[in-house]
Order: structure tokens, then C-alpha cells, then sequence
């Protein structure tokens, strides 16, 4: 049962104890917000927060055993929405194991859930059993009999396309725009990517149909929420009936968004081709292409196999295989970020090189740009006589901010320089540890997009610390904040990696170093410091590169021309 905010204020007369201890564990990615909530909440208690990526890495009892030493009396859990969050069951389970007398989930929008360790144990508990065995004897072998099927309906689609009238010329220039991540659309550069190349499809003059998996802006009028409306958007709520585990909970949402889009073929056939930016344990994009006979363009930024192998652990991995060779080989187009990308996609024999095509991430030049606010944002951090050194990013195991960190104390103190981390996630507090109390570093949390670039413009030096991918994989990313740091016309320090390596012609439009080497790193930042002419220099060569190959509109022409290309050879097929 959801609770508003006001019923879920905590005094220690609740509790029962004079200060008792409350644990926070935030899993928004915004710790700031995250404090802000537990202080106006909790009143009354001391509160502790617990870091999500110890908790993720480590062991779960040696986490228990600490947890437990500390002897809570309550447990509170902040998500950016409890209707995007998975496992709640088990995060209560997991309060009740920690000792906690009191457990509360609550998100940003002033919704709560509250449990007594009683209530827990008689309402939580049976819950999650049953979702468990509702997943395990359900959800898993219906997923697996469709994703099975699907993988091996190649052929079947040519047959339905062959049935299907060809939409007209007019029609062929709108798509189907589907995502269907679970997700608050916060996160690193997904909603960057998902807004540019949306803009730019439009720039071209196509329309978009959008049809989403979350929470339905409070700004979309109500009609915008299950039919397509407000200009062609269509949001789909997520379901929380079945959410034991991260992959129930994915896999779930799968089939009840899959065929909550079925019932808008209409709508969707009008349309000239889908476009689907993959997910995990999802399929609609594969199933609306085989009904409807429409070509499939699948954006492909990395495996989730992979991600969850040395990033983020979700479970039923066999499975989720399944899953991405039935969108792999289903697709008409791969678009994948880099080379490396498709290099191993063809390697691995699920698309062939001529489905397999290469768009890297962009910049809206038009957004980020220099004299965007800067000067007001130096004002507030009082960093006017520094050079300021900046970094942006969800603080993920690959972004390389502890390095950054590292090199940041090796800068001699002649540079002047103070360095500005802007962003929130995993490895921030290894960053901060590494900083400790040093005077001459700023952690701004996360801040909106629409603010970023006025903290890119207050930066006299930008770096993307990025470092080698766990298990020796090679570097397949295409990081949006390359490509926003050069529109600033700053001077860029990168590191030697995949395509940054690349798109940075070193000594021309940008630095690069070794990747995770704080030395290298620090003596880079230092030469800039000291000299205010080449950084000039390399800023105005970094824009221009982008101007002319990384735009958002750049990207969405490689899809668009693309597809024009599948409709050719379809033409081809017919007419033999």
C-alpha cells in the first residue's frame, strides 16, 4: 500500500528508543536528494547512510553481519519511483534480516510503503513466495517459449511481409519509436541519446510515434497515457505484480508491455519502420515488427550479458542470451555505437556485416555551446581566479572518476586548479575518499540536464578519465560527454581508448593519455593550466569536429538512410 509522504514521519516515540539509528540506503543515484528526504523524515534519529556498490559487490552476509552490528532500528530505502523499483519484497525481507524494527520505501514523488518487522514477516514474506513461484513456474517458461519461437521466425517474417500492403512514400518517413527500459530516464547518457536522436528524426522532417514503458508525466494529458496522443506518445505503466527478483520483475514487464502494444497494431502500422532502443528482457520491438511486416531498426549500445556479468548481476543469464540473439537476429539494422561494437557482433555470428552498421553518439550544438551560463555557476562555487577542471558522469565502474580523483592530488597547487565532479553514482564515494578534505575539489551531486551545460561552460579543462573494461573486453563505448565536452570548445583530456581514440586526434583537437594512469593524467591537466593559449587552441578544433560529424542529426540520417536502403531491397524482392 502506498502512503503519502506526511503519514510516514518518524519520531523516536514511534521507535521506542531515545536515538535510534536509521539506515538509508539510496538506490536514486541522487544522494543529495536522498539526505535531504531521510533528514525532513526522520527526525529524530541519527542517520547512516549504507553504499549501494558495497552492497552490490560484496558479500550479502559479511553485509548482514555489519548491518546488524550497528543494531538499527530502522531501515528506509529512497528510489527515484517505487513503481519503476524491483524487488521490494526483498528489500523488506532484507530490513527484517538487518535487524530493523521499522522499514520504509519511498521515492522522490512523495510516495511510501511501511512495514513493521510483524508485518514484514506476515505480509512481505508470503508475497514474495509467491511472486517467486509465480515467476519460476510461470513468467521464466512462458518468456522462454515466445523469446524461442521469435529467434527461429526469420523466415516466418518474410511470409507476413509478403501478405502485408507496402505503406505509402509518406508513411515510410514516420516510425515507431519504442523504449522499453526500466528505468526513471535519469540515468547517465540514455535520456541524452533518447531525446537527440528523437529531435533529430524530427529535424529531417519525419514524425515519431513514441510508445514507453513508465511512469506517465504529470504534464501528459491523461489521454497520452495508454493510446497514442500528444503528438504521437503513448506511455504504458509498469507492473509490480511480479517483482521477487530483477529479472521476474523485467521479464514480467516484458509480457505485460509486449501485449499492452499489441492492442495499438493500428496505430503502429501506419507507421514505415520501428526503431527500438534494446533492453533487457524485452521483445516488443521483434513481436511488432513480425505482425505487422514493418523493418526493424534495433539500437544496440552493448550487451546486457556482458553488463550483467562485470556490472550489474541480474540473473538468468541463459536466458536473457535467449533474448538478445532473438533481437539481434530478427533485426533488419544493428546500429551500434562503435567498430569494436560491431566487430564483435559480427564475430559472434548474430547479424551479418551488411545489417550491422556503425553510429556513434552526438551532440545538439545548438544546447551546448560556450558563454551558456558559466560565469553564474563559477559565482555560486567562488572559483573565479581557478582553472577549473571538470567531469561529468553517473560515476560508473568505467567512467574512471577515482582516477581523475588520484590525479587530482598529484596537480601541483602552481596549476591552481580546483576540480568540479558533477553527477552521482557507484564509485563517487571511492572518489570522495580518495579527495578526502581537500579544499580544492566540488562534488555537485547529480544536477538536471537542462543545467549541465552551464557547469561544462564554467570548466577552463574537461576530462573523460574513461578505463579499461573488466575482464580485458576492449573499450565499445561511445560516451556522450566526449562529444558535449568538445561542443564547449574547451580543451578535452581523454584517455587513449576505442573510439575516443579516434573521434581525439591528439594535439589537435584534444589530449589523450593513458587510461587509468593518475600521473600521465595529472601532468596533462597541469600543461593546460599553465598555459591559456593551447587550451584555446584545442577548444575551438574540438567544436568544429563535432559541427561537422557528431550532431544528433548526423545520427538519426545514418538510421533514416538506412532504412530507405531495406525498403529498396524489399522493392527488389517483390518485383522478381
Amino acid at each position: 500500500m502506498l502512503q503519502p509522504k506526511a503519514a510516514v514521519d518518524l519520531t523516536s516515540e514511534q521507535i521506542g528508543v531515545a536515538k535510534p539509528i536509521a539506515l538509508l540506503l539510496d538506490l536514486s543515484g541522487n544522494k543529495e536528494i536522498a539526505l535531504e528526504w531521510a533528514t525532513e523524515t526522520m527526525t529524530g534519529c541519527v542517520i547512516r547512510p549504507i553504499n549501494k556498490a558495497d552492497l552490490k559487490r560484496g558479500s550479502k552476509l559479511e553485509a548482514l553481519r555489519q548491518i546488524r552490528a550497528l543494531q538499527p532500528r530502522l531501515l528506509a530505502i529512497f528510489t527515484s519511483g517505487l513503481s519503476m523499483q524491483s524487488t521490494r519484497g526483498a528489500l523488506i525481507m532484507f530490513g527484517v534480516l538487518a535487524g530493523a524494527r521499522l522499514i520504509l520505501l519511498a521515492d522522490g514523488k512523495g510516495r511510501s510503503i511501511v512495514r513493521t518487522r510483524i508485518g514484514a514477516l506476515f505480509l512481505e514474506a508470503p508475497r514474495w513466495l509467491f511472486e517467486l513461484i509465480i515467476g519460476y513456474l510461470v513468467v521464466i517458461p512462458v518468456s522462454w517459449i515466445i523469446v524461442t519461437v521469435l529467434e527461429r521466425s526469420v523466415g516466418f517474417r518474410d511470409i507476413v511481409r509478403a501478405g502485408k500492403t507496402r505503406p505509402s512514400p509518406k508513411a515510410s518517413r514516420s516510425a515507431l519509436y519504442i523504449r522499453a527500459t526500466l528505468s526513471g530516464l535519469a540515468e547517465g547518457g540514455m535520456p541524452t541519446h533518447i531525446e537527440g536522436f528523437q529531435s533529430g528524426v524530427i529535424a529531417l522532417g519525419h514524425t515519431l510515434k513514441r510508445l514507453e514503458l513508465g511512469e506517465p508525466s504529470s504534464s501528459l494529458p491523461e489521454a497520452a497515457r495508454g493510446v497514442f496522443a500528444n503528438a504521437g506518445m503513448c506511455v504504458i505503466r509498469p507492473s509490480a505484480s511480479v517483482g521477487a527478483t530483477k529479472a521476474l520483475f523485467e521479464m514480467w514487464n516484458n509480457l505485460v508491455f509486449t501485449v499492452k502494444s499489441l492492442r495499438l497494431l493500428d496505430d503502429a502500422a501506419k507507421c514505415g519502420f520501428i526503431y527500438q532502443r534494446y533492453s533487457r528482457f524485452n521483445f516488443t520491438g521483434v513481436m511488432l515488427a513480425l505482425v505487422t511486416g514493418l523493418p526493424l531498426a534495433l539500437e544496440f549500445n552493448g550487451s546486457e550479458v556482458w553488463v550483467s556479468k562485470h556490472w550489474d548481476p541480474i540473473g538468468q543469464l541463459w536466458l536473457l542470451k535467449c533474448f538478445e540473439r532473438a533481437n539481434l537476429r530478427n533485426a533488419d539494422l544493428v546500429f551500434v555505437v562503435s567498430e569494436v561494437a560491431r566487430r564483435e557482433l559480427i564475430a559472434e555470428g548474430v547479424a551479418n556485416a551488411q545489417r550491422v552498421i556503425v553510429n556513434p553518439n552526438g551532440v545538439d550544438v545548438e544546447v551546448f555551446h560556450p558563454d551558456c551560463g558559466g560565469d553564474s555557476v563559477r559565482e555560486k562555487l567562488g572559483v573565479h581566479d581557478r582553472v577549473v577542471v571538470g567531469f561529468i558522469g553517473t560515476f560508473g565502474p568505467w567512467h574512471g572518476a577515482p582516477v581523475l580523483a588520484k590525479a587530482a592530488r598529484l596537480v601541483s597547487s602552481q596549476a591552481r586548479c580546483h576540480f568540479l565532479f558533477v553527477g552521482d553514482g557507484d564509485e563517487r564515494a571511492i572518489a570522495e575518499d580518495i579527495i578526502g578534505q581537500a579544499d580544492t575539489c566540488t562534488f555537485t551531486g547529480r544536477v538536471s540536464h537542462e543545467r549541465v551545460p552551464a557547469y561544462l561552460d564554467a570548466c577552463d579543462i574537461l576530462v573523460s578519465p574513461h578505463v579499461p573494461l573488466a575482464g580485458g573486453s576492449e573499450f565499445f563505448g561511445s560516451p556522450t560527454k566526449l562529444f558535449e565536452y568538445m561542443a564547449m570548445a574547451r580543451p578535452v583530456i581523454a584517455s587513449r581508448l576505442g573510439q575516443i581514440a579516434d573521434v581525439i586526434v591528439d594535439g589537435e583537437n584534444g589530449i589523450l593519455v593513458e587510461p587509468g594512469d593518475p600521473m600521465s593524467l595529472a601532468h596533462a591537466i597541469e600543461r593546460l593550466a599553465l598555459s591559456r593559449e593551447p587550451r584555446a587552441v584545442l577548444g575551438t578544433k574540438a567544436r568544429r569536429t563535432v559541427q561537422a560529424e557528431y550532431t544528433w542529426l548526423r545520427n538519426a540520417s545514418r538510421v533514416v538512410d538506412a532504412v530507405e536502403t531495406v525498403y529498396g531491397q524489399l522493392e527488389k524482392r517483390e518485383n522478381r
